[in-house]
């Protein structure tokens, strides 16, 4: 009798060990064009928008790319009185923007530049603020 429990029992608890895990997350990677997400990428130097700037992106990171090629780039134009890069048709995924500009604002340093990265989890709008530093 005992042996006809043990034999039942083994299964059994097999069976409620397998059922109470918790499905892994798969991680978000990918990215770049063939989607319907749009990132509106806006520059900024200690909260001024800078002037003339051009944002470079990396497609399925959020580092910036050690050999220095970015897989895309726009120059700002100025959108409701902001200058912004319009990134269109994205796959949700793993971002990273650079910026490299200049800014003719009084009392801010000419150049500048900087990076920000964006994780895309639906294909839908997002602005974001791009934050840039002084190149000496």
């Amino acid at each position: 009798m005992k042996l006809l429990y043990l034999i039942l029992l083994i299964p059994a608890l097999a069976l409620t060990d397998c059922s109470c895990k918790k499905p892994q997350d798969t991680p978000i990677t990918g990215g770049g064009k063939g989607g319907h997400a749009i990132i509106n990428v806006t520059p900024v130097y200690y909260n001024a928008y800078v002037d003339t700037c051009t944002i470079y992106v990396k497609y399925g990171t959020l580092d910036a790319p050690a050999s220095g090629v970015y897989d895309d780039s726009i120059v700002c134009t100025v959108t409701g009185g902001k200058p912004v890069a319009s990134f269109a048709g994205l796959k949700t995924g793993l971002y990273y923007f650079y910026a490299h500009g200049y800014h003719s604002g009084l009392g801010h340093p000419p150049n500048v530049q900087g990076g920000t990265q964006k994780t895309v989890q639906s294909e839908a709008t997002f602005d974001i603020l791009l934050p840039t530093t002084y190149i000496p």
